[in-house]
């Protein structure tokens, strides 16, 4: 994973750090030579007793996100709160709200640029209105597989991508990297190429590039928060929605409706983000490479859920009587995106020769 922090415990390295940072959040930025250096004085699976927090000051963090409880986002967000509370000793406690509980994903979000909340698990297209250039990954059928999409994370492009959020919109990516299998579509209809979806009520989350994706594939664009799908299904209200293969039976789409095409035309990536001010404020330098190192282990983590929900879920819902496409006519899909791209770039959605940069990344 790109910028994989190895930590290693050192307590002279913990001691030198805690000269320049003292108590639990200083009015001071915190350097990253100073996060660096504390993130090489922690190491996983040490106890947290042994773990100098340089004066860090008990804080409670509040973290959301809005999947579904029992998911494989949830799972990993579970992970996280119980993995920095055990390896903090408990001075740092986190205040989980799944489930959209604080509010939809673009509530969320604007609470985070805020400093309300102070973490927030969510996928990354959540953060395409900050940062532009993240919008080319948001493009449905731009990205050809698992590898070239690590290709892209992995870049230089896209490092710079999570500078300008820090240093313009105050949100720090603590870590970025949590790949869901390939995102397919649900319907009440067997679906095997784009004009099977000619003027369908689809239910498409409430990001430009989705909608633009989906709008010319043909079909009729819904927004719905992901808690209103399973009730629209069920009123006919939708025929449609596109969804995380690993995260369909843990919703119980399934239930209402029965046909899945393995379209692919997008990769989910889980991402933990933080609040700037917070984390400079709120934590010691020490605090700071344990929620990094945390974080980064919860994206491997939420991977391995993903994995095993969907070989789980997949044979679950076969026997529920679910028809599952898996070798649909994706060309007849990438046929109606052809120019969406340039226009899409030619709108200014992101950077000029962005597109191309992914494409030969392949």
């Amino acid at each position: 994973m790109k910028r994989n922090r190895v930590i290693a415990l050192s307590l002279s390295a913990l001691m030198m750090v805690s000269l320049t940072a003292c108590g639990s959040g200083s009015s001071d930025q915190t350097s990253e030579a100073e996060t660096k250096a504390a993130s090489e004085a922690v190491t996983a699976g040490d106890n947290a007793a042994t773990v100098d927090l340089g004066g860090q000051e008990p804080v409670t963090l509040k973290l959301s996100s809005t999947v579904a409880v029992g998911a494989p986002g949830d799972l990993a967000a579970v992970d996280f709160k119980n993995m920095v509370e055990e390896r903090t000793g408990g001075v740092v406690t986190i205040d989980h709200y799944p489930a959209g509980q604080l509010g939809s994903s673009d509530e969320i979000s604007e609470q985070l640029l805020m400093g309300t909340i102070d973490l927030n698990w969510q996928t990354l297209e959540w953060y395409m209105t900050f940062q532009k250039d993240w919008n080319v990954l948001g493009l449905g059928f731009s990205v050809s597989s698992e590898e070239h999409l690590k290709k892209f994370l992995e870049s230089d492009k896209e490092t710079e991508i999570e500078q300008k959020l820090l240093e313009e919109d105050g949100i720090r990516m603590l870590s970025i990297g949590g790949i869901s299998r390939p995102r397919v579509l649900v319907s009440t209809e067997s679906v095997n190429s784009a004009a099977d979806l000619a003027e369908v009520n689809m239910r498409v989350p409430s990001l430009t590039l989705y909608t633009k994706t989906w709008q010319a594939v043909g079909v009729n664009c819904i927004t719905l928060e992901t808690g209103e799908v399973y009730m629209a299904f069920k009123d006919g209200m939708i025929s449609a929605t596109e969804f995380p293969l690993g995260s369909i039976y843990s919703s119980a789409y399934h239930e209402v409706a029965k046909y899945i095409t393995y379209t692919n035309h997008l990769y989910s990536i889980y991402c933990m983000a933080m609040n700037e001010n917070n984390f400079q404020s709120k934590l010691t330098p020490e605090t700071q490479a344990i929620l990094i190192q945390c974080a980064e282990e919860v994206c491997l983590a939420y991977m391995d859920y993903d994995k095993k929900a969907v070989d789980e879920g997949v044979k679950a819902m076969k026997e529920a009587g679910v028809t599952i496409n898996e070798t649909p006519d994706v060309d007849s899909f990438k046929e109606k995106m052809k120019n969406v791209a340039t226009k899409c770039e030619a709108e200014g959605l992101w950077s000029e020769g962005l597109y191309d940069y992914l494409q030969g990344l392949q």
